[in-house]
């Protein structure tokens, strides 16, 4: 360090902020405030826990889907014959398909249309081409069924140096970190 030069205790964190700002223009977003401890990591690739914990809270919402699909169904059932009610005996894996199915409509429409499940609305993350911008709904749906059929793909995230599921490898999609709103998400051409 030159003599001349004072230590400046605030220059890394101006850096830091000039970073975070950089990339919020870089990805369009609105002029909106992205939590202090959030603006180093804005734009990166999320990591394996964040990815986890998005994609256990869409399972939980599609389970609730699922369960109230059921409780409807039981619901008809009692109101097709109020004497004799008859439970339906839906077997386990019939619903294990039909969560699927809920999680595959949910994955391709989050996707195609903001990037972003509600699990990966909570954890500020945002599946965006390599572009860096909004999936196409085909390229939606063939994540969604990448992601449903192979799930140890994600497993991958934590050998890569890059923090890259196997299908964000194969597909050339990314999950960053995004805590953002998005001024106009155009589709990949």
């Amino acid at each position: 360090m030159s003599r001349d030069r004072k230590y400046d205790p605030g220059a890394s964190e101006r850096r830091t902020l000039d970073r975070s700002q950089a990339r919020l223009s870089r990805i369009g977003a609105d002029d909106i405030v992205v939590p202090h401890e959030a603006r180093y990591f804005q734009g990166d690739r999320a990591g394996f826990v964040s990815r986890v914990i998005a994609n256990l809270i869409d399972v939980t919402a599609a389970a609730l889907v699922v369960g109230a699909f059921y409780l409807g169904m039981v619901g008809l059932a009692f109101v097709a014959s109020p004497t004799n009610p008859q439970v339906p005996s839906t077997p386990v894996s019939v619903l294990l398909l039909i969560g699927v199915g809920v999680l595959w409509v949910i994955f391709t429409v989050a996707w195609a249309t903001s990037g972003r499940t509600f699990g990966a609305k909570v954890m500020g993350l945002r599946v965006v081409s390599f572009r860096g911008q909004r999936l196409r709904w085909a390229g939606s749906a063939l994540r969604a069924t990448f992601c449903l059929s192979f799930l140890p793909g994600l497993f991958w995230v934590i050998v890569s140096g890059q923090n890259r599921s196997l299908q964000d490898t194969v597909l050339r999609t990314q999950v960053i970190y995004d805590w953002t709103h998005r001024r106009r998400l155009t589709p990949t051409r």
